[in-house]
């Protein structure tokens, strides 16, 4: 690799390490400042942590399916 090039990446792997250490001691600040009812917000403000967007069905099918592979068994 051409030095000048060598050069450039090297200042950039420690600048990229340097921005991502500071990044961590940033969030771990802000976790440890963060209130209970903060971390709450957030947990219920997920996508995943919403009701089912559908709802559930009262049956799972088992039974169908059972009775199925059951006369299957008897042909």
């Amino acid at each position: 690799m051409h030095p000048i090039l060598n050069n450039d990446v090297a200042a950039w792997r420690k600048q990229y390490r340097d921005d991502a250490e500071f990044l961590e001691r940033l969030r771990a600040q802000e976790l440890m400042n963060m209130t209970d009812e903060r971390a709450l917000e957030i947990i219920r403000s997920l996508v995943c942590a919403q009701p089912p967007w559908r709802e559930r069905r009262d049956w799972s099918g088992l039974i169908e399916q059972q009775d199925i592979f059951h006369r299957r068994s008897k042909s």
